[in-house]
């Protein structure tokens, strides 16, 4: 599937003459969703009209239960939502949701419809609504961004994780007017902390780009410990896209630990021969200037990448920031989960929301206006 973005880029560039004076054109933007990839979603969204207070931010911790063998048998999440403005919200996270209850230090609890967590109610400028999701693991599991294997020999237990965020996405490439790509690399690494609020950006083209399909993957930190054994590895911006870890004479009942982070392509972002910009790099010819269109283009689909696997549940504000953590155990003896029936899920929630519609014809629009404002 190829991203809107590139699509509006492509379709840009098409529109520009073949002339000797260049152009400005669209890069991919750093919101471009390439697929398959989180987040999750559901068959429902569950609210009709969502009221969301810009600037919130989600913090998520993903839970992987793996067997023996390293297939995921749990996928829980616990996803903190921290809103920052003074007044009403109404909003779903959806996702292959089987059960949800308030995770500790939630100022609010959460309702369940199908497939959708749903959350409503009064924000006093600062609140924080924490769920704890037991999703389905057939559908949640493929979206996870490291598949796990593990195996045993005759003396050693092996385990082998590789990076699957892997997807096709475009890259622009073509001559290109070098400083306008240069500063373009520069702005893409100095807006790397503004997450989904950075920016889209232009270059100037002298004639339209050509492109070309590319894997495009989110860079991965991997810390862990299997049988005692400590490691960790960086998966996929330059670095191999998988590794392999072995323990000799580990024990029967020998259990694994796994963090895995997504982090910002900051070697691909890196200026060459520790230039300290991309601008000077390019004055004192370290770097190509045909190669430099492909460059910006793949960098800013990696960014996009990376940010996409910090988004497992959705954050409700789409330029929201966003991070997640995915951590994997050995999975024990499952205890029961307390889950809220779609029937029941809220009785608490669905006052809520009539409270908050009623509080919308009251004010005639205002927190419509406050939301958007």
């Amino acid at each position: 599937m190829i991203p809107r973005a590139a699509i509006a880029c492509l379709l840009l560039a098409a529109a520009l003459p073949a002339a000797a004076d260049a152009a400005p054109i669209l890069l991919p933007s750093v919101r471009a969703p390439l697929s398959p990839g989180p987040p999750l979603v559901g068959s429902t969204t569950a609210v009709s009209e969502s009221l969301v207070p810009l600037g919130t931010t989600s913090a998520e911790e993903i839970r992987v239960g793996v067997d023996a063998t390293g297939k995921p048998v749990s996928v829980v999440v616990v996803q903190r939502l921290r809103l920052s403005k003074l007044g009403d919200y109404t909003f779903a996270v959806p996702g292959p949701i089987a059960g949800v209850e308030a995770a500790p230090g939630s100022d609010s609890e959460p309702g369940l419809r199908h497939d959708a967590i749903v959350w409503a109610g009064f924000s006093p400028g600062h609140k924080t609504l924490a769920a704890r999701v037991t999703t389905r693991v057939r559908p949640a599991a493929p979206l996870l961004p490291l598949r796990v294997t593990l195996t045993r020999t005759s003396n050693a237990l092996v385990l082998r994780g590789e990076n699957v965020t892997g997807a096709s996405g475009l890259v622009l490439v073509g001559p290109v007017q070098a400083q306008s790509a240069a500063a373009a690399l520069d702005a893409t690494r100095r807006n790397l902390r503004a997450g989904a609020v950075a920016p889209d950006l232009f270059v100037d083209v002298p004639k339209s780009p050509g492109s070309k399909e590319e894997q495009i993957s989110a860079p991965l930190e991997v810390r862990g410990d299997l049988a005692g054994k400590r490691f960790a590895s960086r998966l996929g911006d330059g670095d191999p896209l998988a590794f392999e870890v072995s323990v000799p004479n580990a024990p029967p009942n020998a259990k694994l630990h796994l963090t895995v982070t997504p982090v910002a392509p900051e070697r691909l972002l890196t200026p060459p021969r520790g230039a300290a910009t991309w601008a000077e790099a390019l004055r004192r010819g370290l770097v190509d200037p045909a190669t430099l269109l492909a460059k910006v283009s793949l960098a800013r689909l990696t960014v996009a990448r990376s940010l996409q696997y910090s988004t497992y549940l959705a954050n409700p504000d789409v330029r929201g920031r966003s991070n997640a953590v995915y951590v994997y155990r050995t999975a024990g003896k499952t205890a029961a989960v307390a889950t809220a029936k779609p029937e029941d899920a809220g009785n608490g929630t669905l006052r809520a929301i009539l409270v908050a519609t009623l509080a919308v014809l009251a004010t005639g629009g205002l927190v419509v206006l406050w939301a958007n404002s």
